[in-house]
């Protein structure tokens, strides 16, 4: 009897052993990913995001450069964004920030709702209409996030950090070229929404979770005129996002009906 027992026993310890072999043997042997899969599966996730809470910092740096002289303006925006898609058709949004330029301080607090886009600027309440497609121009140009596909990135290098996943790029000619088209005609504050912006380079750096959702990007790019001008606009960006992929509720105040409705 006892070797009837000991014999199971062997054979139990045996199984739990080629279990273990044939999971590592498994585990060993799957892929690793390139750098572009990662790339490829993050813009594919974020693209199915329907809520966003990010907050971030900006910094513009407008450097004049002439024979005769030389100056440099420095423009910092912190910034705090919610995004609550309703459904299909509808979205909403709640962004408050405050803008350092020349020793002055502006607050603005923006809200999109019902075809709307709100701005409340240092207590001046104005409205004007806008489609989605106008509020996300409008987001993109402040934020400077980019939704490029990517057969536009390049230099790709992959990295681990505390258990996310850092990828490292930079944005190829036809990707700038596409850049200037989809967000620099938006960037009113900085460049008087001039359409002769040439974007000479933009690298940015993606922190990715276990689900290749960023929760951190930094952003740096660097602008120069079209029209033989001397000077250059630096941009630098630091985004976090909050609670990536889960819902958000956007709260908007009850004064709307109260601003004044402007033309484009």
């Amino acid at each position: 009897m006892e070797g009837f027992i000991m014999k199971i026993r062997i054979k139990k310890v045996t199984a739990l052993l080629l279990s273990c072999m044939l999971l590592f043997s498994i585990s060993g042997c799957q892929k690793k990913r390139t750098a572009k899969e990662v790339l490829e599966s993050s813009l594919k996730q974020s693209s199915k995001l329907k809520d966003a809470d990010f907050s971030g910092e900006a910094s513009y740096k407008i450097a004049n450069s002439e024979a005769s002289s030389s100056s440099n303006v420095t423009i910092k925006m912190n910034f705090d964004t919610k995004l609550q898609t309703v459904d299909k058709d509808q979205l909403k949004m709640s962004m408050t920030s405050t803008l350092n330029m020349l020793g002055q301080t502006m607050d603005m607090n923006m809200y999109y709702s019902d075809g709307y886009y709100y701005m409340n600027t240092n207590g001046t309440k104005q409205k004007m209409k806008m489609d989605i497609a106008g509020i996300q121009k409008q987001l993109q140009s402040t934020t400077g996030q980019t939704s490029l596909p990517a057969k536009y990135y390049k230099d790709l290098k992959l990295s681990e950090k505390d258990g996310n996943t850092i990828l490292k790029y930079s944005i190829n000619n036809d990707g700038l070229n596409q850049y200037v088209k989809d967000v620099t005609s938006q960037m009113t504050t900085v460049t008087g929404g001039s359409n002769s912006i040439k974007v000479s380079s933009l690298t940015g750096t993606k922190t990715l979770n276990d689900k290749d959702l960023p929760v951190k990007e930094s952003i740096q790019m660097v602008m120069e005129s079209g029209d033989n001008e001397t000077g250059s606009i630096t941009l630098k960006m630091n985004l976090t996002y909050h609670n990536p992929g889960k819902s958000v509720t956007v709260t908007l105040p009850d004064d709307l009906n109260t601003y004044q409705e402007i033309s484009n």
